[in-house]
């Protein structure tokens, strides 16, 4: 049978402003793990993209897990999971957010819209109500508009749409964050790292000169402060409109072994090196709700088999 690897990724595990979690994000994300335990063969990413590229076989049911942005509950409650069942994971981090250099506009955006003095605001030419779950979509269709800038056109945009909404208090985007101690603690607990980009831009936004820059800093600022190669990246967002041919390229010539979008799918031989597919969870959503069931459904009866 010709190998395949499933990649599974998550962002938090606990409620962010952007990442509303109902319920125990914590105790949703471990009964997800053990499904996974249970169900399939849990293998490092790295080494399994590495097997595929050289058509190596790989166990049956071949899973991976990652994370992306470096939230702080990836250290202080992922882990703690990871470790008890015994599970290999990678951890997607980006420089500017672990110096601080850099904010989480996303977070931002998503606090603004949460704690908004008023009941809408006209921006750009739309009108964004702000209550209940009206006001969640409208923070959803104002990300996107902000997730297709570039990264300057975004800070203006930002700031003018928190302007408009007017939110009390502050985002305390910081606070959501590992510091570099936090990411050290990660490769000192035995777990993988790879980049995310040196600031989380939307990269093929961005001109070609530009992505590869950004990826080449990004390796290198995290290989320098952690001690540690760096050859795969996620790209931030990952769907078409944030991963050009351009970008692949770039990632490429910066150094990088491996790419991972956010396509939906599975890995095989034939997937090229820099457009891996990932699919992306909540941890408060079971594997039904994400509408994942025929992904885990499909494991359960190949483990029956094996």
């Amino acid at each position: 049978m010709t190998s395949r690897l499933t990649v599974f990724g998550w962002h938090n595990v606990e409620s962010t402003w952007c990442f509303p979690v109902s319920g125990s994000g914590v105790a949703g994300l471990e009964g997800q793990l053990r499904r996974l335990r249970r169900l399939a063969n849990v293998v490092p990413l790295e080494r399994a993209l590495d097997a595929l590229r050289a058509g190596e076989p790989l166990p049956p049911r071949a899973v991976a897990l990652c994370w992306d942005d470096g939230y702080r509950d990836n250290l202080e409650l992922a882990v703690p999971v990871l470790e008890r069942l015994g599970l290999p994971a990678t951890f997607f981090l980006v420089p500017g957010l672990l110096s601080g250099d850099d904010r989480a506009w996303w977070e931002i955006a998503g606090w603004a819209f949460a704690r908004s003095t008023r009941e809408s605001a006209d921006w750009r030419g739309e009108r964004y109500p702000t209550r209940g779950a009206a006001g969640r979509q409208a923070y959803g269709r104002a990300s996107d508009r902000l997730r297709v800038m570039t990264a300057a056109e975004r800070a203006v945009a930002l700031e003018e749409l928190v302007d408009r909404l007017t939110p009390e208090g502050s985002p305390g985007d910081g606070r959501l964050f590992l510091d570099w101690e936090g990411a050290r603690e990660l490769v000192e607990r035995g777990f993988s790292v790879g980049s995310h980009t040196m600031r989380h831009v939307t990269l093929a936004q961005e001109t070609p000169e530009d992505q590869a820059e950004d990826l080449r800093r990004s390796r290198e600022v995290l290989e320098r402060e952690l001690q540690v190669p760096i050859r795969t990246v996620a790209y931030p967002f990952g769907q078409a409109d944030a991963v050009s041919r351009e970008t692949e390229s770039a990632a490429a010539r910066a150094g990088y072994a491996h790419g991972l979008t956010t396509e939906f799918g599975w890995n095989g031989a034939a997937t090229p090196g820099t457009h891996g597919r990932r699919i992306m969870l909540d941890p408060d959503r079971g594997f039904v709700a994400t509408g994942l069931s025929r992904v885990t459904g499909r494991l359960d009866r190949l483990r029956r088999t094996r």
